[in-house]
């Protein structure tokens, strides 16, 4: 966003960025039988955050009032390109002119003013542009120069992309710092691509794992594999920690536009500073929550400074903080556990209260708490209800892991196996309507009868089809057309 645009944006509050909270749950659970049991107790709740840009205002120019005197400036984007140039992008030659390509691609989408370096990735990191320490700003000038830097690298040696981050945060770092609240705030986003995979001569297993945890909540990561000799395993690691998306392409005509669009939506992401909070019931056990669209991800929570917070319900209050957002939708998955008490049968009962914090309240619409609520009863009409938003991600957390199992029987060869279980899939991800994956399973199999999932495998299946379908498995749709069908009771899974 232009700095005059989001000045005049800052006038009336038509023109702030507004955020929707729902939860979805079945409020019944079954009267435990044995009251000690710990999972009859547990109560299962999507909460959805939406958030929705002024696009209206943005499009009345006319009616917009004048900038304020001392206007509040927006976040600015900074962004790390981690382009691979380790020995093996040279074979064949075309891999690393694509790359290249894509790279001056995503450059052209960051927005005049911010900040950016690029970054050569092998077994260590070197700075391609700015060649000194630090990030450059963007503009005309900047850009041609790591263009013509970038076609100067030599690539050579071997692969450890933990570095490559580790040069990453050290970058973030020195951004300069806020000289008062009203300076911007950062979205810090870094772009990797590479072709391979790393080799424990340069970096272990363990060694990546430990860099890819420090540097959690530094900055996003989006990842972009080509080729056919990266690790599945890597990559989605690394952009499950680093709260990215991951993308396997084939076509290298394809991959300056896909750059592009990952570096032109880290730019449109300019709501940061958003937090959930959760404050349990006295008694309540928090056992889950984890992000379930538009990727999996295990969510930590971030600590809570108590003093500003209130009694609430006399339960221990967790925050997690979200990635910076633009017009989307996240959702998350709650579990929550309660010991039963039988003098609140049939009584409605507030379990955990979820809401929607910010680091600069006045720049958004908050949306007012909701409530994930439990009632025990003995009415099996009522607790063996579904719930549609639980139940499809549930769904779609089964088609993860049939799918998961259906690789590791091909990987031994056992076909029979490969086939059951890959039929499965396909009707786990027909039912719930996430048709990306279902053009996946197309490479893999010949689908003679969809309604009952018998499939027949290919004679020749790729290794770039099985692991890009695995990258595709780790996404979700939401819940549309075709619901999942859930086959638990209750909030219970």
């Amino acid at each position: 966003m232009a700095w005059h645009e989001d000045q005049e944006l800052d006038q009336g509050e038509h023109a702030r960025a507004a955020i929707d909270l729902e939860v979805s749950q079945v409020v019944e659970l079954p009267r435990p039988r044995a009251p000690h049991t710990e999972e009859a107790a547990r109560m299962y709740a999507v909460v959805t955050v939406t958030v929705r840009r002024p696009d209206a205002a943005r499009a009345a120019p006319a009616a917009r009032l004048p900038a304020p005197r001392d206007p509040v400036p927006g976040p600015r984007l900074a962004e790390v390109l981690l382009i691979d140039h380790s020995s093996s992008m040279v074979i064949p030659p075309s891999r690393l002119a694509a790359a290249r390509a894509a790279a001056v691609s995503a450059l052209a989408r960051i927005p005049d003013g911010a900040f950016f370096a690029l970054v050569a990735g092998a077994d260590r990191a070197t700075m391609i542009y700015p060649r000194r320490p630090g990030l450059a700003v963007a503009g005309a000038e900047s850009r041609a120069a790591a263009e013509a830097a970038l076609r100067e690298c030599t690539p050579g040696g071997g692969t450890a992309m933990g570095t490559w981050l580790e040069r990453a945060a050290r970058l973030f770092r020195e951004l300069p710092a806020a000289a008062s609240a009203a300076s911007p705030a950062y979205v810090r986003h870094a772009l990797l691509l590479t072709d391979g995979r790393n080799e424990p001569g340069y970096e272990t297993a363990d060694e990546l794992r430990g860099r890819v945890e420090r540097c959690a909540g530094a900055f996003d990561c989006d990842v972009v594999g080509i080729g056919d000799a990266w690790e599945t395993d890597e990559l989605l690691l690394i952009a499950g920690a680093l709260g990215g998306r991951t993308r396997a392409v084939e076509d290298l005509t394809r991959l300056p536009d896909e750059l592009a669009a990952l570096a032109g939506r880290a730019a449109e992401r300019d709501v940061t500073g958003l937090r959930l909070r959760l404050t349990h019931r006295a008694g309540a056990r928090p056992h889950l929550f984890e992000q379930v669209h538009p990727t999996r991800a295990a969510l930590a929570p971030a600590h809570v400074d108590l003093a500003g917070v209130g009694a609430g319900a006399g339960g221990p209050v967790h925050e997690y903080a979200l990635a910076p957002c633009g017009t989307e939708t996240r959702a998350y998955l709650i579990g929550v556990g309660a010991p039963y008490d039988p003098a609140q049968l049939g009584k409605e009962l507030l379990l955990t209260e979820v809401e929607v914090t910010a680091d600069r309240p006045d720049r958004l619409e908050l949306p007012p708490p909701v409530q994930v609520l439990m009632r025990w009863t003995d009415d099996a009409d009522l607790y063996s209800r579904l719930d549609p938003q639980v139940s499809h991600y549930q769904h779609l957390e089964e088609l993860h892991g049939t799918f998961e199992e259906a690789c590791r029987a091909l990987k031994r060869d056992d076909r029979k196996a490969a086939e059951a279980l890959l039929g499965t899939a396909w009707r786990l991800a027909d039912a719930a309507g996430d048709t990306a994956m279902r053009d996946h399973l197309r490479r893999l199999v010949r689908v003679r009868d969809a309604s009952r999932g018998e499939v027949e495998l290919r004679d020749h299946i790729a290794k770039f089809d099985v692991e890009s379908a695995r990258i595709q498995s780790s996404t979700t749709v939401l819940p549309g057309a075709r619901g999942a069908r859930a086959r638990r009771p209750g909030g219970a899974r």
